[in-house]
Formats: C-alpha cells, structure tokens, sequence
C-alpha cells in the first residue's frame, strides 16, 4: 500500500506482473503456493479504486484471463497492458487471438509493446514481427502499439518524442 500511495502522489507508472508462472508452476521447487486463480487482472481492482490517479500497467495483458482483463480495461480506463513474453512465447495463433480480442474490444489505445527478451536474444525480434505480421491490425494500430501507446502512458514530452522519431 506505501508503494502504491506513493506511486500515485509522485505520478510514477506502476508495472505488474499479472499471468502465469512456468507450466506446472506449483511442482516446481520454490513454487508450492502459486494459484492459477491468483493471478487474474481483478485482483488490482482494490489497488485501482483506492489510488484512482495511479497508472498501472498489467504485465503480459493478464494472458491467459481474458475475460478478467477486458473488465479491468473496461473499468479502470487508467490501466494499460503490455504484450510481454506473450509475444513470442505463445504460438502466433494464440497471440493472435488473445491481442485481437484487446483490439476489437476497444482497448488497442491502451496496449503497449513489450518483449521481455533479456533471456532469449530472438526474442525481440519476433516480438516486433508478431506486431508488424498481424493483419488483422492497422498501420496506426501497429504503431500505436509499438511506440505511441507507451509514450503517452508515460507521459514523454514532445522534444522526446521527436528525438525518437529522429533517430
């Protein structure tokens, strides 16, 4: 609750890492208390409703609840998703599926590029290209994930804007 009041008061964007663990999660040595359940976008609702200026973003986009993330986006229009590990771990089907469903829904304005590529050096480019290959998304809507979504969550000024788009 400190973190969260003082993310608000200070204006700093929260991330949380909302969605699985590793398949069999709670077999795993140092996993025993991991709960599929536990991990749905609803949990942050308290959180949300308390510190209504807080910015949060769910790591992942809540994959695979979707459901309990489209009601999160729905409710709490300050909350935005990133596409995370989702974006090349997942089969492109399934990525697809799950990112369309965000979009058609509404809230394409609200997701943002992630890769969580440290690990696995491919992995950034297959992020970039499961954007860039998804034809069922706009040009705009491309660019919107890739780039303006983020910078408008948060906040970047216009010069960083253009010395982005500079480079």
């Amino acid at each position: 609750e400190p973190y969260f009041a003082w993310a608000e008061d200070n204006d700093i964007p929260v991330g949380i890492h909302i969605g699985t663990g590793p398949p069999g999660s709670p077999y795993l040595t140092g996993s025993p208390n991991y709960r599929a359940r536990l991990h749905s976008p609803l949990a942050l609702e308290e959180v949300l409703v308390k510190h209504p200026k807080l910015r949060i973003w769910i790591m992942h986009a809540g994959w695979p609840m979707i459901d309990d993330t489209l009601a999160v986006l729905f409710t709490h229009p300050q909350v935005y998703v990133d596409i995370g590990i989702i974006s090349h771990l997942n089969t492109r089907k399934e990525f697809h599926g799950y990112l369309k469903r965000i979009v058609e829904a509404g809230f394409g304005k609200q997701v943002m590029f992630g890769s969580d590529y440290i690990v696995w050096p491919k992995a950034l480019e297959v992020s970039i290209e499961s954007i860039t290959e998804a034809d069922f998304l706009t040009e705009s809507q491309k660019r919107d994930i890739l780039y303006n979504n983020a910078a408008r969550f948060l906040k970047l000024s216009e010069e960083d804007i253009a010395r982005h788009h500079r480079r």
